[in-house]
């Protein structure tokens, strides 16, 4: 079921943030990689092969031709960006049919994993007020979070004759060189010159370096971990003061941070026509990674310095 640095992973979406952080994490720990993206030849790694994606209405004998010879597959494709107010229909699209044909050709193929890069999304908005661990109740709010959990379900059913086959991995918000979504909306307002009111906003949130998302990828391919979904976060959750402070940090700047009362913000923002957007920006989403890290995966302990040193552009590797 799990192999070795001599096996061969197929990775969909390598060209995207997570899926070349997953490619390079995967190279380094050995494994020959399969590259599969809609522009292929954008890939400057001369040791990994490179497939083109088939599209939506691609024959069943594509996607055989995509799989064979891997040995596990790490499907990253899709749209990833819950900000991107598409249709449903849209995220349906790149989200559920695209998983579906990768995994209905692993599962013809394949003798190893299945691993699919989902979301905190698919069992959650944008907010919480409970922890979320995996035993909590799936109640996306989107349409991003629906077809996260429709891809997972339909997923389920396609290895429901072997679970083992299947491994779901539900990040929170991931940061990295060249991270994208909320948090690069976040370092847009960091890089600016102005003081921030923030200091007072006292919900935590749950974040993850992108490295060690890349980590436990390569953890549950070469590791017997069961089956199922599993959240991923870094074990220390941080107020949005701390995050902007990490993110000054690496740009050698001080804070700059002040306190306003939560409720004269809330107005504020409402006035402005921002209210939805201080919802998330104030709310608390903190997650569990405990499950995953009892099977011998390490969480970051040190966000806000991994945060600080993505941002100077240096590794954050301990």
């Amino acid at each position: 079921m799990t192999g070795g640095p001599s096996d061969t992973v197929l990775v969909t979406g390598a060209s995207g943030f997570i899926g070349s952080a997953v490619t390079r994490y995967l190279q380094k720990q050995g494994y020959a990689v399969r590259l599969a993206s809609r522009n292929p030849d954008r890939f400057k790694l001369p040791s990994a092969e490179r497939a083109l994606m088939p599209s939506p209405e691609a024959e069943a004998g594509a996607w055989d031709r995509l799989v064979a010879g891997v040995d596990h597959v790490v499907h990253c494709a899709g749209i990833a960006d819950a900000s991107a107010n598409l249709r449903y229909d849209d995220y349906r699209v790149a989200n559920v049919d695209l998983s579906i044909h990768v995994a209905n050709a692993a599962r013809r193929h394949v003798p190893g994993r299945f691993v699919f890069l989902s979301s905190i999304r698919a069992i959650t908005g944008p907010t919480s007020p409970n922890v979320l661990t995996e035993g909590s109740p799936a109640r996306p709010t989107d349409d991003y979070g629906h077809s996260k959990l429709e891809a997972e379900a339909r997923l389920a059913k396609i290895f429901a004759d072997d679970s083992r086959h299947l491994v779901i991995l539900r990040p929170v918000a991931v940061y990295g060189e060249g991270m994208r979504g909320g948090l690069a909306s976040l370092l847009r307002l960091a890089r600016t010159p102005f003081p921030l009111p923030i200091g007072g906003i006292l919900a935590r949130r749950s974040l993850l370096d992108v490295e060690r998302l890349a980590a436990a990828v390569f953890h549950v391919l070469s590791n017997p971990v069961a089956g199922g979904a599993y959240v991923v976060s870094d074990s220390s959750p941080l107020r949005l003061a701390e995050i902007v402070a990490a993110m000054r940090a690496g740009y050698g700047q001080n804070p700059r941070i002040f306190s306003l009362p939560e409720p004269l913000l809330a107005g504020l923002a409402r006035m402005a026509g921002r209210g939805a957007m201080w919802e998330r920006l104030s709310g608390p989403l903190v997650v569990s990674p405990d499950r995953l890290a009892a099977t011998g995966w390490d969480a970051a302990d040190d966000t806000r310095r991994r945060l600080a040193a993505y941002i100077a552009g240096q590794s954050p590797a301990a």
